[in-house]
């Protein structure tokens, strides 16, 4: 609803709620956080508390300044990030698998570990296509060798 001056002019001079309670000009802030008056301008900056008792600035204890929605600063604790399984002999990361923690693989379903081939989740798929063809190659190679042989031995007979 439009409150409307009367007179020469007329124009909108402000809102007003249609509430059953009377609408409250201000917002009541947290006692930590300074307000926005021109006399608090040298105020302290908020301090951040830990929340866990290790104080050292270490690769597993990394942390977050953030704003919560009442205004106050936390810090948010981050996990390391995972890092994707490698291919055993050319080092890739595995296609299909998923990147995880080494604790949170307990927790997974074997599907989301390994691809449903042999050597999956150990190898990729370029190199177990090399490793089966070379096989193939060896064992074809011995069976000419052994062919070889036999006409040999029946040649001198």
């Amino acid at each position: 609803m439009l409150v409307v001056v009367e007179g020469e002019n007329k124009k909108a001079v402000g809102k007003v709620w249609e509430t059953s309670t009377p609408f409250r000009a201000h917002r009541r802030r947290h006692p930590s956080r300074p307000s926005s008056s021109p006399f608090n301008l040298a105020a302290m900056a908020q301090r951040v508390t830990l929340r866990k008792r290790q104080p050292y600035n270490t690769k597993s204890n990394r942390r977050r300044v953030v704003k919560t929605p009442g205004g106050i600063l936390r810090y948010h604790h981050i996990k390391k990030l995972p890092t994707a399984p490698k291919c055993g002999d050319c080092g890739i990361k595995l296609p299909g698998i998923v990147a995880l923690r080494p604790r949170e693989y307990a927790t997974v379903s074997k599907t989301r570990k390994t691809v449903q081939r042999a050597y999956g989740g150990s190898r990729c798929g370029d190199c177990v296509r090399s490793r089966v063809v070379r096989a193939f190659l060896i064992e074809e190679a011995k069976v000419v060798k052994r062919v070889i042989k036999q006409q040999k031995a029946g040649g001198r007979a």
